[in-house]
């Protein structure tokens, strides 16, 4: 089949008529797809906070068309002009939902400043159609939260507060300060508000806690299930922190426990954690419950695989002192009955200890540090293992006290040293019948 060609004749004045509309025509077309494209990016660049009211005036004018440019005049209109002034970004606001209805953020925009302006029912219908275009985000659910709380509607609010706290995390201490003002006399009502959800009951707990509310935020923890617990052991390990900063050692070490791998580190009252050095638990900076320990070139501290009392394991710390050492970071928080008399027995040995003012143990209240019973010094040169007692008696309120090794003051001696190594084992506390 032959190539067909058409051929024009440009000559012919109607011919060179069309050409000459049809240029017209991409022309003018390319100039409107120039300045909506040239809105735009005016608008999503230039029309920020820091570009101001004329440059997004610019971008609408560039491209009136454009949606994203009326709802950024809008923004910037409503956090610059005065309130009673709210009008003239709602008009925008129309405008950005009339171009491109199926947007949630317009509608949510519009929703937030039919309510500023006075208008809440229209603002609420404009906040469930922003919901009805994105149920799964949490910022709808907070706005109409806000707007049904504002309105009094309070089972409701709470009801979108909480989805929206579910899926943000951010917005949670939010939600818990509007539940607790509303329900702060009705502690069931003021749980059912923050709802069953595992992170925000323990959440809430830590919450409670920090606002003194105790027994309520313990009781709360407890509601979540072992496993959910483990799940949450982040903020269960800030709700042990807040409660031994409160000194509710009792209520500390119960949530504590909850946390730990096994009964071998659970705090009990009573009771050292790992008292022979035999059950390999972490010995480390910053523990609730266990030992504390903190190794220094001074005083290196660390568990002696061969060298116990009865056993294997024990505890040595190995000090280097030329100059002045008054603390040995190695410390054991105890929970006690109150008002009780105990008896402590430890073991220990030395080997090449010199030096003036030998290390000793000490029992302190854990709440006010007063100083609660002391042990003798540990013994110069070189030694077996010994049998050390102490006794002390616990405060009508005292909940724990604290073990810690000392040395007696040096005075005023810039120079105090100390050299050699010293064992510790089969630390024990029994209480008096």
């Amino acid at each position: 089949m032959p190539d067909q060609v058409m051929n024009f004749d440009a000559g012919n004045p109607l011919t060179r008529l069309g050409m000459i509309l049809v240029l017209c025509l991409a022309v003018v077309g390319a100039w409107f797809a120039i300045r909506a494209y040239a809105g735009n990016t005016v608008a999503e660049y230039l029309a920020g906070d820091d570009g101001g009211i004329d440059t997004s005036k610019r971008a609408v004018l560039l491209a009136p068309r454009d949606p994203y440019a009326h709802w950024r005049l809008g923004t910037i209109l409503q956090r610059r002009l005065p309130a009673d002034q709210i009008g003239i970004a709602l008009a925008e606001y129309e405008k950005a939902v009339s171009l491109s209805p199926n947007d949630y953020r317009y509608w949510m925009d519009l929703g937030t400043a039919l309510e500023s302006a006075g208008d809440s029912e229209k603002g609420e219908r404009a906040l469930r159609r922003a919901l009805e275009l994105a149920p799964s985000y949490a910022y709808p659910h907070w706005y109409l939260g806000n707007l049904l709380l504002r309105t009094g509607r309070y089972p409701e609010a709470f009801e979108e507060l909480r989805r929206a706290s579910e899926s943000e995390e951010t917005f949670r201490p939010q939600l818990f300060n509007s539940a607790y003002g509303v329900y702060k006399d009705d502690t069931e009502t003021l749980k059912s508000a923050v709802g069953n959800d595992p992170a925000m009951r323990a959440g809430f707990a830590h919450y409670l806690i920090g606002l003194k509310k105790y027994d309520d935020g313990v009781m709360l923890w407890k509601t979540l299930s072992e496993k959910d617990r483990r799940i949450n052991r982040e903020e269960g390990e800030a709700v042990v922190a807040a409660l031994i900063e409160a000194k509710h050692y009792h209520q500390a070490a119960d949530i504590s426990n909850d946390l730990v791998s096994g009964p071998a580190y659970a705090a009990v009252k009573g009771k050292f954690i790992d008292g022979t050095f035999e059950d390999n638990t972490a010995h480390q900076t910053g523990a609730d419950f266990g030992w504390e320990v903190t190794s220094s070139q001074q005083a290196q501290v660390g568990i002696d695989p061969s060298a116990g009392h009865e056993s294997q394991r024990s505890l040595r710390i190995l000090f280097q002192v030329r100059s002045k050492l008054d603390v040995i970071d190695v410390s054991q928080l105890v929970v006690i009955e109150p008002n009780t008399q105990y008896d402590l027995e430890f073991y220990i040995k030395t080997q090449k200890i010199d030096g003036a003012d030998t290390p000793e143990v000490a029992i302190v209240d854990a709440a006010d540090g007063t100083a609660l019973g002391r042990s003798t010094a540990a013994p110069t040169g070189t030694s077996d293992w010994q049998r050390v007692t102490l006794n002390f008696k616990a405060g009508a309120k005292t909940e724990a006290v604290i073990l810690k090794f000392i040395r007696a003051s040096c005075g005023a001696d810039d120079l105090c040293p100390i050299f050699g190594t010293v064992w510790y084992d089969d630390f024990t506390l029994k209480p008096r019948a």
